[in-house]
């Protein structure tokens, strides 16, 4: 069981904990406190994502700053892509399936869906330390390989978020 999932099961109350002992209600609280953990950990991922956004409009600025312009361009375009998967991250359906769904999301596929995202994360890492480099590169054309990489990384998020639906149709 995921930290969240762990969380959201200790705060349950008493009315909760009483329903959960109910005949048939007991999985349908355990897919909505899957939900719920699943949303929190969406809502993690663009905190952290809104964090290196700031750090790119950092980086940008000091280019600005140091007369580099012909970069900002490139950043801006890794800002864009960012912001474009912080926004489907932050939207993105969790696991909801009504009665009469052709797809039925169980226990399962909720979980499969919560540790895609978490996976999520570590494309936030992978920018902060092409960050690093950025602002360590020592020539034009190590800059110009970096903000490359930055861009392809960015492009990866969007893809990944957009394959999450697969996740969740996948069996």
């Amino acid at each position: 069981m995921s930290d969240y999932q762990q969380q959201i099961q200790d705060d349950r109350g008493p009315l909760k904990n009483l329903l959960s002992k109910v005949p048939g209600f007991k999985g349908y609280l355990e897919k909505e406190d899957r939900r719920t953990a699943d949303k929190l950990m969406r809502e993690e991922i663009g905190d952290r994502y809104v964090k290196v956004l700031n750090q790119l409009d950092a980086v940008m600025t000091r280019m600005v700053d140091q007369g580099q312009m012909e970069y900002v361009d490139n950043l801006e375009s890794v800002v864009t892509k960012v912001q474009t998967f912080i926004d489907r991250i932050r939207n993105a359906s969790y696991g909801y399936s009504s009665f009469f769904a052709a797809v039925k999301i169980d226990e399962e596929t909720l979980d499969r869906i919560y540790e895609y995202d978490k996976s999520l994360l570590e494309g936030a890492q992978k920018l902060e330390e092409l960050m690093l480099s950025v602002e360590a590169a020592e020539n034009d054309a190590e800059l110009k390989s970096l903000l490359d990489e930055m861009n392809h990384q960015a492009r990866e998020l969007i893809n990944q978020v957009d394959r999450r639906k697969q996740v969740m149709i996948s069996e």
